[in-house]
């Protein structure tokens, strides 16, 4: 079964990183669900930047990154650039 997916800009801090990217969620529901599933332990983020959340420096540009649900600290989306 396929879902279709909905892109989202977000960011995310964990506690080593500021990533900066789009969200892959399904069409029509809240970022909170996607982070409440019970049914994906990972985020999907493409045309991702992470940054050292210490020293705000780019380390990595990676076009796909799943990210640990259980890693997330704080995840806000916003406004397409």
């Amino acid at each position: 079964m396929h879902n279709e997916l909905e892109q989202m800009r977000v960011v995310i801090a964990t506690p080593v990183y500021r990533i900066e990217g789009t969200a892959h969620v399904v069409a029509g529901s809240r970022l909170t669900d996607a982070l409440n599933s019970r049914t994906k332990d990972f985020l999907a983020v493409t045309e991702a930047k992470v940054f050292d959340l210490a020293t705000g420096v780019l380390v990595y540009e990676p076009p796909y990154l799943a990210v640990n649900r259980d890693a997330i600290h704080v995840i806000f989306p916003t406004r397409p650039s």
